[in-house]
């Protein structure tokens, strides 16, 4: 079923905008329907992000079953800020779509963006790891890191590197 969409019906966005308009026109008033843009800034908005597993080596794990745009946008974020934790996701299914008809695969974002990740259970490897350098809570950066490519088996995988944000 196909969502009825009124602008595309009338030329306006709802039944009020297009009453408003007549009246307008009854005053001889034309012309006047979104002619012109007004940009302006959304402020920032300061967010907190707790992640679901802290592990004692530093490695920060998010679960996902379901990776929503938001849940990628706040991931990609929170990488930038925090260039140096090493965040990693466990999927339900890391083969699942971004969205329907997309082709990309949850496990294909993860290593566009150079995130470790894994299917249905922490992988051993990854509570055994030795903890490397401070993993802590530490001010955001503005820098950006590069990644290099770690091929590691059971279903883990590292992406070559951070290009873009989105």
């Amino acid at each position: 079923m196909v969502a009825y969409n009124y602008k595309i019906a009338h030329g306006f966005r709802s039944g009020l905008e297009e009453r408003v308009c007549e009246q307008l026109a009854f005053l001889n008033i034309l012309d006047c329907y979104e002619i012109k843009k007004i940009p302006f800034v959304q402020p920032e908005k300061q967010r907190n992000y707790t992640p679901d597993f802290w592990l004692p080596n530093g490695i920060v794990v998010e679960t996902k079953g379901i990776f929503t745009v938001q849940d990628r946008q706040k991931h990609l974020l929170v990488k930038e800020q925090y260039p140096d934790l090493d965040l990693r996701f466990v999927f339900s299914n890391s083969k699942n779509k971004l969205r329907k008809g997309s082709k990309t695969t949850y496990g294909d974002w993860c290593n566009k963006y150079g995130f470790i990740f894994a299917d249905q259970l922490i992988p051993e490897e990854w509570i055994n790891e030795k903890k490397r350098g401070n993993n802590e809570n530490k001010k955001p950066t503005k820098s950006t890191t590069k990644r290099t490519l770690r091929t590691n088996k059971n279903n883990v995988s590292r992406s070559r590197n951070k290009t873009d944000i989105l």
